[in-house]
């Protein structure tokens, strides 16, 4: 089983690698393939004038152009400036491990207009965890950084791609939910395993951005 390296910063950050060394020794029977992949909604490619790139997706996600319609952007994107201006947001229209605490997985494409570089930048940095390394999307080179929070667990865990082009800030926010189990719901936790296959769900899409101009 090979693991993106995307994955592996996140679960380098979350303390998850001893638990994915693991999994790589034995199958995961929780994570048969193909077993919870509905059709519907139909793969789509998903295009925006306005950040000017395009993203697919595969079936099984819904998607909208404004916030509220199956979306709560600020508050998944905590580190996203109120000006913001949310273009496409796909949500995992299904839940894969059903008898575990996974709650919901989104894939946000936002933009902000008029902003300094270095506020776009720092967007990924003023996180509570440490920066992770840039990346390149498309060609683009992107900050990219990890917000975690949660009252008595951690409920959400959001992976943030910010960069210029053409003079505007361009954002992605990769975010997974989830609910406390345990005791304090009788929920099993989503394991190691299942939280880095969600976000590996995430980055699939992000692997298909590409910008629509120079």
């Amino acid at each position: 089983m090979r693991w993106n390296t995307h994955v592996l910063s996140v679960l380098l950050l979350l303390g998850m690698v001893p638990a994915l060394a693991r999994a790589q020794q034995s199958p995961a029977k929780d994570l048969a393939a193909g077993k919870y992949e509905p059709a519907q909604p139909p793969a789509q490619m998903i295009s925006d004038d306005v950040a000017q790139l395009r993203f697919a997706l595969k079936p099984g996600w819904n998607v909208a152009r404004k916030d509220k319609e199956i979306s709560t952007f600020h508050l998944d994107a905590r580190t996203a400036p109120r000006k913001a201006e949310l273009r496409a947001v796909a949500n995992l229209a299904f839940n894969p491990f059903p008898l575990s605490t996974f709650s919901s997985a989104f894939f946000y494409l936002s933009v902000t207009p008029r902003i300094a570089p270095s506020a776009c930048m720092a967007q990924t940095s003023i996180a509570p965890e440490k920066p992770l390394r840039p990346e390149t999307v498309a060609g683009t080179a992107f900050s990219r950084g990890l917000d975690e929070h949660g009252r008595i667990c951690t409920e959400s865990r959001d992976v943030t791609y910010t960069a210029m082009r053409n003079g505007k800030c361009v954002r992605f926010d990769l975010a997974v939910n989830s609910f406390c189990g345990g005791e304090v719901s009788g929920v099993r936790d989503m394991t190691d395993l299942e939280l880095a296959s969600v976000f590996r769900r995430l980055e699939e899409i992000m692997e298909t951005v590409e910008f629509t101009s120079r």
